[in-house]
């Protein structure tokens, strides 16, 4: 049967061979002759019942559209009477085609559609979509954000529930695990989004949690979740970690910036991991003081001066470089009550309180308030660098651009909801860990291609 007839002069280049429009007639033609043929032959071979082999009767028809990739199909699919002899407790009809199309879109496109998704807008995948590929005008960019969504709240539902703790169990199971492989070191950090909600006073920004896993051994991996409705951020963790073949006992190093959220979403995941406070935060925040210390000119009987700050803000940031934490509390609060001394000064004095002098003294409580919640992550980082062991987050930094900023932020003029940014970044992580493809063949085991099946036996 002839599909497609093309009759051209051949005068010019642009009349060799098949042009864009036509090769989607014929691909548009060829999917639906093939289609109603596959699905004549499907409704033959089940009509009979397996019991009598009695033709099921045909209480009627009712409209079925399918999307594939090489166009749309309006579709008659039969409601079959049920047999006499089946079991009672079915319905008296039913239809034919629904437990073949279990959904109305092939999941090729559903592939395609996810996978450009994650990396440009939704208007741009179905322009993509449209330039390169017979698809209906229907595929819009929302009618693709829905499909998307669908799929990662597909890929969500299959993560499992969330627990307080993942060690491994009691501590005779975990001595008995097996010997765990090389150490995996973990990057912690967060990012902000432009949020859809626009609050008077506020940043109208929410923020996300990112990070990155790497193994000394096989590819790394990254993860990312809006951190107000993610309600399963340890799972997800865990979930990483276990891909890359982690064991109760494994050897993990958490590496994040000290905020409330990052430090607390590794908590009692594995027995044998450190949480590990980021060199590249604490001296940035050090930076920060020094910087406010230089915009210092006041006189104090208290002996308070500019170059007296500055050599001990030097002091505190050599005695963090080397864990000593107990000295660098010391010279840290000896500095402000210092500062709250010239503040006291001037107050006494009746002058106006240096501004300056009171900036200081509050970014020296914040400082140190952030030192005190983060005690625990704070090591020696000198003895750590000259063993060749990481000690900052850069490639967590590089994640959050890698994960968040190139799709939601740079460039993008758009805002999202937290919960139409969690989804899309659940697509996004599987995306660039090169585990959507892989998922796809799970849930529909037909799509793997001959060289794949030989690989995977």
């Amino acid at each position: 049967m002839s599909v497609q007839t093309i009759e051209r002069s051949c005068d010019r280049i642009e009349d060799v061979g098949l042009r864009l429009e036509e090769a989607k007639l014929i691909l548009n033609a060829l999917q639906e002759q093939l289609v109603r043929q596959q699905l004549a032959e499907h409704l033959q071979s089940h009509r009979a019942c397996p019991d009598c082999h009695r033709p099921r009767t045909i209480k009627g028809y009712h409209p079925l559209r399918f999307r594939s990739a090489f166009g749309d199909l309006k579709l008659r699919s039969p409601r079959w009477m049920r047999c006499s002899c089946e079991d009672p407790a079915m319905p008296a009809s039913y239809s034919a085609l629904k437990g073949l199309l279990t959904t109305h879109t092939a999941p090729e496109l559903e592939l395609l559609q996810a996978k450009w998704a994650a990396h440009v807008s939704f208007a741009a995948v179905a322009d993509l979509l449209h330039d390169v590929l017979p698809v209906n005008a229907c595929v819009n960019h929302e009618t693709i954000r829905a499909q998307v969504f669908e799929t990662a709240e597909r890929v969500e539902s299959e993560l499992g529930p969330e627990q307080f703790a993942f060690d491994g169990g009691c501590q005779l199971e975990i001595e008995a695990s097996p010997e765990p492989g090389p150490p995996i070191t973990v990057g912690l950090d967060g990012g902000y989004i432009r949020g859809r909600e626009r609050r008077p006073g506020a940043t109208n920004c929410f923020e996300v949690i990112a990070g990155k896993s790497i193994p000394q051994e096989g590819p790394a991996k990254v993860f990312a979740g809006v951190g107000q409705i993610d309600a399963k951020p340890k799972r997800r963790l865990h979930a990483v970690l276990q891909s890359q073949g982690a064991l109760p006992r494994q050897q993990i190093t958490f590496l994040s910036d000290g905020g409330d959220n990052v430090r607390q979403l590794p908590g009692r995941l594995y027995p044998n991991s450190e949480h590990i406070l980021d060199w590249f935060h604490l001296a940035m925040r050090i930076e920060q003081l020094s910087q406010t210390a230089r915009g210092f000119n006041g006189t104090y009987e208290c002996g308070i001066t500019k170059e007296s700050i500055l050599k001990d803000l030097e002091r505190v940031k050599w005695f963090l470089w080397h864990g000593n934490l107990f000295r660098s509390d010391q010279t840290l609060t000896d500095l402000m009550f210092e500062a709250d001394a010239a503040i006291e000064e001037d107050k006494q004095g009746k002058r106006p309180v240096n501004l300056v002098t009171k900036k200081l003294a509050r970014a020296l409580e914040e400082f140190g308030t952030y030192i005190d919640n983060n005690a625990s992550g704070i090591v020696n980082y000198g003895e750590r660098r000259r063993c060749g062991e990481r000690i900052s987050t850069g490639f967590a930094e590089s994640t959050i651009n890698q994960v968040i900023a190139k799709r939601f932020v740079k460039k993008q003029q758009m805002r999202w909801t937290p919960a139409g940014a969690h989804l899309l970044l659940q697509i996004r992580v599987q995306v660039l860990n090169e585990d959507l493809h892989e998922r796809f063949e799970r849930w529909y085991p037909g799509l793997r291609t001959e060289k794949e099946r030989c690989r995977a036996a």
